[in-house]
Order: C-alpha cells, then sequence, then structure tokens
C-alpha cells in the first residue's frame, strides 16, 4: 500500500486522531523527565546553611526582627530538608522561601565580615541547587 493509499483510507479523523497521540505522547516526555529521585548530597548545602546560621545566631544578640530572620530562614530550610529527606519530595517554593530568608538575613542582619561571606557562600550554594533541580536534577555538591 503506497503512502498516499493509506493516508487516503485513513482519512481526516484518523490522521486527527494518530496527530494527537502524537502529540499527546511528545507532551508527556518531559513531565517524566521532572521525575525527583532522592539524592542525599542535595542535602549537605542545606545542612550547612543550617548549621552557619545557628552558629551566628549562638554568638550574636539581636533584636526582635533581626532573630525572627534567622529563625525564619532555619525554619524554611529544615522543611525543605524534612521533605526532601522523609518524602523524597523537592519542594522548589519552600527551597525558595529559605533562599529568600537567608538573603535577608544577610542583608539586614548586623554580623561580622566572615560570617557574612560564610552565608553569601551558602547562598550561591543554595542557588545552586535549585538552577540544578530545574536542569533535570543533576547536583553535584
Amino acid at each position: 500500500m503506497t503512502r498516499k493509499t493509506f493516508l487516503a483510507k485513513l482519512g481526516w479523523a484518523g490522521l486527527s486522531a494518530v496527530s494527537a497521540l502524537l502529540l499527546a505522547g511528545t507532551a508527556a516526555l518531559p513531565a517524566q523527565a521532572q521525575i525527583y529521585r532522592y539524592n542525599p548530597e542535595h542535602r549537605r548545602p542545606v545542612d550547612a546553611t543550617i548549621h552557619h546560621l545557628q552558629e551566628i545566631a549562638e554568638h550574636n544578640t539581636f533584636s526582635g526582627k533581626e532573630r525572627e530572620r534567622y529563625d525564619n530562614a532555619m525554619r524554611h530550610l529544615s522543611q525543605f530538608e524534612e521533605r526532601l529527606h522523609d518524602r523524597g519530595s523537592f519542594d522548589k517554593d519552600k527551597l525558595d522561601q529559605a533562599i529568600d530568608d537567608v538573603h535577608n538575613v544577610v542583608d539586614h542582619n548586623p554580623m561580622d565580615g566572615r560570617a557574612r561571606d560564610l552565608l553569601r557562600r551558602d547562598l550561591s550554594e543554595l542557588r545552586r541547587l535549585r538552577q540544578h533541580f530545574d536542569e533535570h536534577y543533576e547536583y553535584r555538591y
């Protein structure tokens, strides 16, 4: 059977159905590529940031708002880590929230230069983790 004969027998309804199946198949590919697989390495920058925030907070006295910034950052990082470890779920929104919180600590809380540099490096690693998540979950710490 030639191509023209096949297409003629298939008709418009058949062509539409075949086209829809092909489109549905290609539309499903990105969704399959988005399945997250837990990797313990993804916790390292989160753990490091929590540890650094705790260390800095222990050695300083803060006003209510300054302390609240530390607490928010540690809480959101812990929630992200918990979901990552316990559920195997990469919660992008929670990580974004934690990144914003750490950024607020760096920008608005008084601290020595060493502590600020340390948190800036942590921020860079958290942003890298987030970026690599968007690029098919290949984060290498």
